[in-house]
């Protein structure tokens, strides 16, 4: 065998010997016990802090709005996708009743351009193209920047909200 083989097998084998010590010192203990996951991820997910309250939280206070918004677009949309987790505010709010709530019980009120942009923006990952058509239907796409950017009147950025209801656009 001449000697140019010889050295790239050895190589080849050394890689390869380097490569199985470098993976039996980084693989977690628990890696492949049940599955090609980590055991130790499912114990390590359940001691974490709850943060999110569900849809049926929100509806409790808040069903004039739940009311709308089922009517409208958005209505498959959990309100803490938009709002941010809201498990606390679920939990504490009803002891701030006609008061204000502390910030640490506000919950996010989306209402820049930037907020709405985030599902809405223009995106060719979810265009949806059907044989020779394009179908925008799954999520009404915008160009952010674009669209009634500029008000007429105010000379201003306007924001969405301006034209169109969160809960039911």
């Amino acid at each position: 065998m001449p000697l140019h083989i010889k050295r790239l097998v050895f190589t080849f084998v050394g890689l390869l010997v380097f490569f199985i010590i470098l993976q039996q010192i980084l693989k977690p203990h628990s890696f492949g016990v049940q599955g090609h996951f980590r055991e130790d991820a499912i114990k390590e997910n359940t001691q974490r802090a709850l943060q999110y309250a569900g849809k049926a939280n929100c509806t409790k206070c808040h069903d004039s709005i739940h009311a709308e918004k089922k009517e409208g677009y958005h209505s498959t949309l959990n309100c803490e996708v938009c709002h941010g987790p809201g498990l606390k505010h679920a939990q504490y709010a009803q002891m701030f009743e006609g008061k204000e709530l502390p910030d640490s019980l506000t919950l996010i009120k989306p209402n820049e351009r930037k907020d709405c942009a985030i599902c809405h923006q223009r995106n060719a990952a979810r265009i949806k193209i059907l044989f020779d058509t394009i179908d925008n239907t799954m999520i009404h796409q915008i160009d952010a920047m674009e669209h009634n950017l500029i008000s007429k009147k105010t000379k201003k950025e306007r924001r969405c909200i301006d034209c169109h209801n969160p809960h039911q656009p």
